[in-house]
């Protein structure tokens, strides 16, 4: 709806009324159980179709507002940050509790007036700092990969990577989100810190369960995706896969325990048949897959 914002008479109309009313005798009827209405909508047919569309569908539907297929649209960001994590093992699916504090970039810092030249007359105010330093002290252990829900956030200086994927600020009410799709948030999933360690985790889950690489890569991409790869999406992912086994093996084995680690100093925990350039590699290959278009999409 493009007026969720507005539901009175100046508001658009609703394209299903009859099914509205149907669905709040509903609600009524079972005890104002709005789990109950959820679960009713996920497993209709009408949600559960592909967002794959045929000329006949579009030219009846062009905009799909009788739902005559699927809508495609990237997943909100909070689930963004939440899928990555449970797809690498990382997800910490506690419920309840206090806001945690995960790994932050750029660090919150206090604002910075630049100085007035010339020297501001007696009658003009300058507003002094609002807010002073921020304390953000990043968790370690599981607290570290909670659900994005729990994620501490200040009004004057948000969360950056849920801000990339258009989340609230929370100093307003936002009735409805606006959904973009910039390079902004592809630069957030290959380079955030805990994108990156989703990485990690998922080669580590990869390279454990078992011992082909052809069966590492299909059990990475339906974990993924929840499909089996193509025929070409297979051949492709191997060939960068040795790519990277090259590219690691021929560099100094410190840059293989910094990229699998996040540091020189890092201690690796890796199988004895595995060595620090093929984890490496592994790692480049699951941040190739957490980023593909299908995991941040709603098909």
């Amino acid at each position: 709806m493009q007026t969720a914002e507005d539901l009175g008479t100046q508001g658009e109309y609703p394209s299903h009324p009859e099914l509205l009313d149907w669905l709040a005798v509903e609600l009524m009827d079972h005890r104002w159980s709005f789990k109950h209405i959820h679960r009713l909508i996920a497993k209709s047919a009408t949600y559960r179709q592909s967002s794959h569309v045929t000329k006949e569908l579009y030219q009846l539907d062009p905009g799909n507002r009788l739902l005559a297929r699927g809508p495609r649209f990237r997943l909100s960001g909070e689930i963004v940050r939440d899928v990555a994590l449970a797809v690498s093992g990382l997800l910490n699916r506690e419920v309840g509790g206090p806001p945690v504090y995960p790994p932050v970039y750029p660090p919150v810092y206090p604002p910075v007036y630049p100085p007035v030249y010339p020297p501001a007359p007696d009658f003009l105010f300058l507003p002094p700092a609002s807010y002073g330093p921020k304390t953000w002290t990043t968790e370690s252990g599981a607290n570290r990969y909670r659900r994005a829900i729990y994620t501490f956030r200040f009004r004057s200086a948000p969360y950056s990577m849920l801000q990339n994927f258009d989340t609230s600020r929370g100093d307003a009410a936002c009735v409805r989100r606006v959904r973009s799709n910039t390079p902004i948030q592809a630069l957030t999933t290959l380079n955030e810190d805990l994108f990156v360690e989703c990485s990690r985790a998922l080669a580590m889950r990869t390279v454990a369960v078992a011992n082909d690489d052809q069966e590492r890569i299909i059990i990475a991409f339906r974990q993924c995706t929840g499909r089996s790869p193509g025929e070409h999406e297979l051949e492709t992912l191997l060939s960068f896969l040795r790519q990277q086994k090259e590219r690691f093996t021929a560099e100094p084995g410190q840059n293989s325990i910094q990229f699998v680690t996040g540091s020189p100093e890092g201690k690796l925990q890796l199988r004895g048949n595995v060595t620090a350039s093929e984890a490496a590699a592994w790692t480049a290959v699951s941040r190739v897959l957490l980023n593909l278009g299908e995991v941040v999409t709603k098909d």
